[in-house]
């Protein structure tokens, strides 16, 4: 009985003991997951299309990658090489690779991912792609058509991702979301929920955390009501203007923020009747307080524009301000010169008969815009001109665009998906290649042409500075802001941070963990 006796007692010691240890004070590794707010649901399974964009980077990788700060790194790729006459380019494949179904990384899957990618979703980057070549399991080599002195930077955009054979259909299309990423997607619930899951065998080093929970929730203020509950534990501050400052007092939140690489833009119409003028067109520059109206409005989400492109860009923006500083006397002063006469105190100028009246085109959706139409309306009144604003949905708005009909329009400064903006000029608006025809003259195309036509780097960042000095002294834009990336989080999430690619936004979560 005695010996029955001590046997229960062990047995109950040693199921206290099993028990303590699973709760032992966080001294023994348990399974994490962060659960985020997110305003956009993955959307689709094809990173060259349909896929959420800021999840692309976790699930897939690309031949070469753009780091937290915003620089070339190695991708899937270990190494690069260029010919001087930029007409032929080599990459060495990492070995060892995997993809999430176990398939092995080769030369000849790239190969077929770039061939049906310059065919379809990834050809406005790969236009300049004669034959792709395999010269052995790990070698692939690009001929091009012309010479391309940025063509690695064109291999860093998120559409031209690495899928496995295992997910293309016998079509052609991607219908499985299998990449080589540091997370593996676990379940889709359209518009509700995604899950990701750690990929163990990582290249690049096994996540820390177990599990990515992706909770959609798309209005901005249900988010941050949402973290501030507790129910997620990271939520991104985009379009968040009104929630960001409240949430930077709660002593359970912290706060990342970093300057970005996208800004918001205003074309000005050098075609409608009045902006013809480039006093008028400096008048408009002059009448906005960027300085102030941009903090007053957006607070830490935004910096007010200053250079041609963010900052974050470095030695390719020109040192030079390109937003002319507000200066309302001197705005009055340019429309008097112009022609434009002032008849009373708060009266709109008139030329010839005609009232001095533009229309303001911007996104309907967009909650910054839709502040800032209304700041930019007031300031102009301020100057004589008279401002009318015409809301419009996301297609709409670039119809206008694209067919030059607005007089003054917000967008936001594209064209320019990785490290290297050449192709905001030449392939988006000041070029006769251009997408959009905002803006050209014979001097800034053969100055453009010459910047794709030069290998030399610093030759390179002197026709950058050029080409933007031409364009900000005839004003066919104005920079508003420059975007912060932010992010608040719950005080236990640890070693997560903010990339200064806005695609990247999430990518720092492969370091993240929960601290117990």
């Amino acid at each position: 009985m005695a010996r029955t006796k001590g046997r229960l007692l062990l047995i109950v010691v040693l199921l206290i003991s099993t028990i303590m240890a699973g709760c032992g004070g966080g001294k023994t590794e348990t399974a994490q997951q962060i659960i985020i707010g997110e305003n956009v649901d993955l959307g689709g399974y094809d990173p060259g299309t349909d896929m959420s964009p800021f999840i692309r980077t976790l699930i897939f990788n690309c031949l070469v990658e753009l780091d937290a700060d915003f620089k070339l790194t190695p991708g899937l790729a270990e190494r690069w090489e260029m010919t001087p006459d930029g007409k032929m380019w080599t990459f060495y494949l990492r070995k060892g690779v995997s993809f999430h179904d176990g398939t092995p990384l080769t030369a000849d899957i790239v190969k077929k991912n770039m061939d049906r990618l310059k065919n379809g979703a990834g050809k406005a980057w790969l236009t300049d792609v004669a034959e792709v070549q395999t010269i052995n399991e790990v070698t692939v080599k690009f001929i091009m058509k012309s010479p391309s002195f940025t063509f690695a930077s064109d291999l860093a955009v998120p559409f031209i991702s690495i899928v496995s054979p295992g997910a293309v259909d016998a079509s052609g299309k991607v219908v499985k979301a299998i990449g080589t990423g540091p997370f593996s997607l676990e379940t889709w619930v359209k518009d509700q929920e995604f899950v990701l899951s750690r990929n163990t065998n990582y290249w690049g080093g096994a996540p820390k955390v177990e599990k990515l929970v992706f909770k959609v929730i798309r209005d901005p203020d249900a988010r941050a009501m949402a973290l501030e509950a507790g129910s997620v534990d990271i939520i991104s501050l985009r379009q968040t203007l009104t929630a960001a400052s409240r949430l930077a007092t709660n002593n359970k939140i912290k706060i990342d923020k970093r300057l970005g690489q996208t800004s918001e833009i205003m074309f000005l119409n050098v075609d409608s009747p009045a902006l013809q003028d480039l006093a008028v067109r400096k008048a408009v520059g002059h009448s906005l307080n960027i300085r102030e109206m941009i903090p007053g409005l957006l607070g830490d989400n935004a910096e007010p524009g200053q250079t041609f492109f963010s900052p974050a860009y470095g030695k390719f923006v020109m040192p030079q301000n390109s937003v002319l500083p507000y200066d309302l006397a001197k705005a009055k002063g340019l429309l008097d010169d112009a022609g434009w006469r002032e008849m009373g105190a708060n009266a709109i100028r008139t030329k010839e008969g005609a009232a001095l009246r533009l229309r303001l085109v911007y996104g309907a959706k967009n909650a910054e815009d839709s502040l800032l139409a209304g700041a930019i309306q007031n300031d102009l009144k301020a100057a004589g001109i008279a401002v009318s604003l015409v809301p419009l949905e996301d297609a709409a708005l670039m119809d206008s665009l694209k067919n030059k009909n607005y007089d003054l329009i917000m967008v936001g400064q594209s064209f320019i998906p990785h490290d290297e903006p050449s192709s905001h000029y030449r392939r988006g608006y000041f070029h006769p290649q251009s997408t959009y025809n905002v803006f050209r003259t014979p001097e800034l195309t053969k100055t453009i042409d010459q910047l794709f036509a030069t290998a030399d780097t610093n030759e390179r960042f002197a026709l950058h500075h050029r080409i933007q000095s031409v364009i900000s002294e005839q004003v066919p834009v104005i920079v508003l802001f420059h975007r912060n990336n932010m992010v608040a989080m719950k005080k236990n999430i640890m070693g997560y941070k903010v990339s200064v690619g806005t695609w990247q936004l999430y990518r720092g979560l492969d370091k993240a963990y929960v601290q117990q």
